[in-house]
């Protein structure tokens, strides 16, 4: 359990009902179909397993626990963000990728996908900076990690996880282009079989997002060549990890990943405290569909990821 000043009903509990979640009597958007939750039975159910710890003492101030939280969040406003996608649920060309999602367990990774505020988003990372359970938000502690990122996404619990990285990147090539290339180096993104090109762009949205240079390129090749053979991958820990890690960056020019994620896992939780200063949500998902993943990586190799460069947003 988390050892944050947050607590909440069990976590075997939480999940053993979450497959009782996946019906809903309210009605469901144009763009779900009915076995999934809508975001606000996603809500309530979520809310119901958190309750809200006693106020944090002598915080540095409302919005960063130490002072160097402070310092950590000026850097971050240098830093953009790499905007998550959102399944289309009625597109045709996405039918087998969805299929491939759904049958390992990770649909709301893709669904509900929400604005989110840049300060509260940047302030998460800064006080998340050095702890490894939870994190201060405006005066209480939030849980932030990968148990509670699997619980509110409603991924598989991964007892003993696939080491994807140490792949064969050859036999992945060969596997996800259906044997048209077997070797990295006359590779091209073009070669992907349809539905693994899909789920490359789901890929490179919401679970290793970052820029098309080659190590990244092949970093997700591997994952999906694990991925669509349905090994055990704990989404929690991939998307946490690559949080902290980026939390650790000072480099201006990388972006912050996952925000739409980190906001919503504060969200899921209970209301996220407003302050004077506070922006409009920004970072609208970009919508996902077969055609747009075709056409975005018709020309090779290299991309393009949507950003937002929020350099003023204070």
């Amino acid at each position: 359990t988390s050892s944050s000043a947050s607590t909440h009903r069990s976590r075997r509990e939480y999940n053993t009902t979450s497959s009782d979640y996946r019906s809903s009597s309210s009605p469901e958007p144009a763009e779900e179909e009915p076995h999934f939750m809508t975001f606000e039975a996603r809500l309530q159910a979520s809310r119901g397993f958190f309750i809200a710890g006693p106020p944090v003492p002598n915080p540095w101030s409302n919005r960063h626990l130490p002072e160097v939280s402070f310092r950590k969040y000026h850097q971050l406003c240098l830093r953009g963000f790499l905007v998550q996608g959102m399944l289309v649920f009625d597109d045709p060309g996405f039918v087998e990728a969805r299929s491939i999602v759904e049958n390992v367990g990770w649909m709301y990774t893709f669904l509900h996908v929400r604005p989110f505020c840049p300060r509260v988003v940047r302030e998460c990372i800064s006080n998340l900076y050095g702890s490894d359970a939870s994190v201060y938000i405006r005066g209480c502690h939030f849980d932030f990690d990968p148990v509670v990122i699997n619980q509110l996404f409603m991924t598989p619990i991964v007892e003993q996880p696939h080491t994807w990285e140490d792949g064969d990147l050859s036999q992945a090539i060969a596997f996800l282009t259906g044997g048209r290339c077997t070797h990295w180096e006359p590779f091209s993104l073009t070669q992907l079989l349809p539905q693994y090109l899909c789920l490359y762009k789901m890929c490179e949205l919401n679970w290793l997002p970052g820029f098309h240079v080659d190590a990244m390129l092949k970093k997700r090749l591997r994952f999906l060549f694990a991925f669509v053979r349905e090994k055990p991958i704990d989404f929690g820990r991939l998307a946490y990890d690559q949080i902290i890690e980026m939390s650790r960056q000072s480099d201006a020019d990388k972006k912050i990943v996952l925000p739409n994620l980190i906001y919503q896992t504060l969200n899921l939780q209970r209301d996220i405290l407003a302050l004077p200063g506070d922006e409009p949500l920004i970072g609208q998902p970009q919508n996902v569909s077969g055609l747009e993943a075709d056409l975005s990586l018709r020309r090779g190799r290299r991309g393009r990821i949507p950003m937002i460069d929020n350099y003023n947003y204070m």
